[in-house]
C-alpha cells in the first residue's frame, strides 16, 4: 500500500482518492473514519485508538491534518503508552511519508482537513 499524496480534505492511497479522514488497519484495509463515530473530529479519542490497536500493530501512524489541528489528549497519549505501542502524530503530509517508509505492522488515521 502507498499513499501517494494529499491536500486539504483529500488523500490519495493506491490511485484511489478519499475525501474523509481514514483509518488504514494493519491487515491495509481503508476505513471511513466516521462510521461508527462519537466524539469531536479534532481530538482522537481513547476509544478510536482502542480501534487503532485492534490487529496489534506494533507501531501507529495519526496524521494530525494539513495544518496539524488534530490533537491527542494526554488520557489517549497515557493510553498508547500504557498499551507499549509505538505512536507518531505529526501533520498529515509528513505523517504519510512515516507511513511509506513504516515497515513494521502498522495501523494509521489521517485527519484530512485542518
Amino acid at each position: 500500500m502507498k499513499i501517494e499524496k494529499t491536500g486539504f480534505g483529500w488523500i490519495i492511497i493506491d490511485r484511489v482518492k478519499y475525501t474523509s479522514d481514514v483509518i488504514i488497519t494493519v491487515n491495509g484495509e481503508i476505513k471511513n473514519r466516521y462510521e461508527d463515530f462519537s466524539g469531536s473530529s479534532h481530538f482522537l479519542s481513547r476509544a478510536e485508538a482502542e480501534k487503532l490497536l485492534a490487529e496489534n500493530p506494533e507501531i501507529v501512524i495519526i496524521g494530525t491534518g494539513q495544518s496539524g489541528c488534530l490533537s491527542l489528549p494526554p488520557e489517549t497519549e497515557d493510553y498508547l503508552r500504557e498499551k507499549r505501542v509505538d505512536f507518531i502524530s505529526s501533520p498529515t503530509p509528513e505523517a504519510i511519508e512515516v507511513f511509506n517508509r513504516e515497515k513494521r505492522k502498522k495501523s494509521a488515521l489521517f485527519h484530512l482537513t485542518c
